[in-house]
């Protein structure tokens, strides 16, 4: 296949799921090439992660009160708060090294 479509990867995805095969087996046999199988299947779960407010999420912007302001929030710049709970804090001595990696870990 040479226009491959998400829809159409995913129906191979699912047959390769119910084999029970190793992702290099399966390609064995299918012909399918590994590296493009992993790349469908990245580009799988791209597509299916949970999207409510389309490729935009609000945000909430607020001024910084002395009362809230803590000790331990003293530095945070940011904040990011996931459906889920799980609340990620930009701080001032953070690095962008350091964020990145926080982000990609919370995928």
């Amino acid at each position: 296949m040479t226009n491959m479509t998400i829809d159409e990867f995913r129906r191979i995805h699912e047959e390769w799921k119910c084999s029970g095969l190793s992702i290099q087996k399966y390609c064995e046999s299918t012909g399918f090439s590994i590296s493009r199988f992993y790349y469908w299947k990245s580009k799988l779960r791209e597509s299916s992660l949970p999207s409510p407010y389309g490729s935009f999420i609000p945000v909430r912007m607020g001024g910084r009160s002395s009362s809230a302001n803590t000790s331990s929030h003293s530095k945070t710049l940011c904040e990011v708060a996931y459906p889920n709970g799980v609340v990620v804090r930009v701080t001032s001595d953070m690095t962008l090294d350091q964020l990145r990696q926080m982000v990609t870990l919370l995928r």
